[in-house]
């Protein structure tokens, strides 16, 4: 029960992100149905291709973040994963700088410092820069996320999930990306270090692909 329970709230959360643009669309439809007007006609269309891009994007995104991807040491291009960060982010108020040699990485490790990303630019609301660099070595991957804005914050209840120290009765929709993330990374022998300064948020995560690999 332990594992369907996580599993029905990723999948709320992933149903959260994606609400917005599909009743956008739906809309636009809508109108496109029962308006006369060319100019409102030529409106609806312009929602409706925004709306299915962002939904594509935020697709994407989800299927890397949050989906199995391929077998076990299965690695993706830190190309791939930066195109479609780049686009995921494209319509946020936080821009993203990716920083990131050419090389790839364990899935499971993606799927990290994605989620990082995404938690650090909920983290300033107000928009700001987010900056993901990523360092590769012989045995180490370093991920270092910086969000930089005004009133950068990271609520309590997202930093209990990223220690792991909610109770799983407690987790929601809300919550579980957090958790989920923390848990990946003790999967993979990392712990994921948060610091604060001034309109800034980071997080720290250094990988060992030797454990990665086991």
């Amino acid at each position: 029960m332990h594992e369907l329970d996580l599993a029905a709230l990723m999948v709320s959360r992933v149903c959260h992100d994606l609400i917005s643009p599909v009743a956008a669309v739906s809309n636009g439809l809508e109108i496109l149905a029962d308006e006369q007007d060319p100019a409102m006609k030529e409106q609806a269309m312009s929602l409706i291709a925004h709306s299915v891009g962002q939904a594509k994007a935020r697709l994407l995104f989800a299927r890397l973040a949050f989906g199995a991807m391929g077998s076990a040491g299965a690695e993706i291009d830190l190309r791939e994963a930066g195109e479609v960060a780049s686009e995921f982010f494209k319509t946020s108020k936080a821009k993203l700088d990716w920083q990131a040699p050419k090389a790839a990485i364990d899935k499971e490790m993606i799927r990290v410092l994605l989620n990082l990303a995404n938690m650090a630019a909920d983290a300033i609301p107000r928009g700001g820069q987010l900056t993901v660099k990523i360092e590769t070595g012989r045995h180490q991957v370093d991920v270092a996320v910086t969000a930089k804005g005004p009133r950068a914050n990271l609520p309590q209840d997202i930093r209990d999930g990223l220690e792991l120290k909610t109770p799983f009765s407690d987790l929601t929709g809300r919550t579980v990306q957090p958790y989920v993330t923390a848990l990946l990374a003790k999967k993979l022998g990392s712990k994921i270090e948060v610091t604060f300064g001034p309109e800034t948020l980071r997080f720290d995560v250094a990988f060992d692909k030797r454990a990665a690999a086991a």
